[in-house]
């Protein structure tokens, strides 16, 4: 007898020579890892570099604090080509079959608005409560915003950058960690470790990634919540990752919207 989420699933993943839908792992869709390594967090800083050598042989009067800034705001200016990059590599990987898969997953949004837009009032909602009760703990726990979300709000003292950081966080950004921390490690490796497992490693992950430099225990509070509502919405979904992009890419503008909005 096939489960309601089941069938979901099969419909989120239509059967036409669709790997994706096997019970086996796609072993190559883990080159992502390295690739992801490399053009993320390799090749931007050596494209930033040698733009800054070049723009630097042009203009020798610059001084070192305006090549160090230049050399930032290139390094972020070049993520975009590394996302590229990433992406592209997935689309070869499947590129007689993606398209399809793709459009389909994206019709079957309909279904799934009510979920999308509940599921995100949810997590503002928790989001809330939860930095309300972050005013009780003592002074050294207390934070007034994610050092993660401090780091992008600095981004926008530099009005030339924003249409990037654009494309950066609110589009590419939800397509690369999705296909990261949810094709990856629940759709594919969910077959092998089981789903509840990787439902929770998945949460984790995410959330620690997004906390690397924070000063407080407890920032990664907001990350979890919301790691929480986009694992649950990809789960009543029937696993369908143009779930989770739609509510990523939503959350991000939103972050940016208000970074934006407080710099001005």
């Amino acid at each position: 007898m096939v489960s309601e989420s089941q069938e979901q699933h099969h419909q989120a993943y239509p059967s036409f020579n669709n790997e994706f839908a096997s019970k086996r792992i796609v072993k190559r869709d883990f080159w992502l890892i390295p690739i992801y390594v490399f053009s993320y967090m390799v090749l931007p800083i050596i494209l930033g570099f040698l733009i800054t050598i070049f723009w630097g042989a042009l203009n020798p009067l610059l001084s070192e604090k305006y090549l160090f800034d230049y050399f930032m705001n290139a390094t972020s200016v070049c993520t975009i080509i590394g996302q590229l990059l990433f992406l592209l590599s997935f689309y070869l990987m499947h590129r007689k079959t993606i398209v399809p898969i793709a459009i389909s997953r994206f019709k079957a949004l309909r279904k799934h608005i009510i979920l999308i837009i509940g599921t995100i009032v949810l997590i503002y909602l928790f989001s809330a409560l939860y930095g309300y009760a972050m005013e009780f703990l003592p002074e050294r726990f207390q934070f007034e915003d994610t050092e993660n979300n401090k780091e992008i709000a600095k981004m926008f003292t530099h009005g030339w950058l924003i249409p990037f950081l654009y494309i950066d966080i609110a589009i590419l950004t939800p397509f690369v960690e999705e296909l990261l921390f949810r094709h990856l490690l629940i759709h594919e490796l969910g077959k092998k470790l089981t789903y509840g497992v990787m439902y929770v490693i998945s949460i984790l992950v995410f959330a620690g990634v997004h906390c690397i430099d924070a000063k407080s225990p407890f920032e990664i509070g907001p990350y979890l919540i919301i790691a929480t509502g986009i694992v649950a919405a990809y789960h009543f979904s029937g696993r369908n990752l143009a779930t989770t992009i739609t509510m990523h890419m939503t959350i991000n503008t939103c972050l940016l919207y208000t970074s934006d909005a407080a710099d001005e």
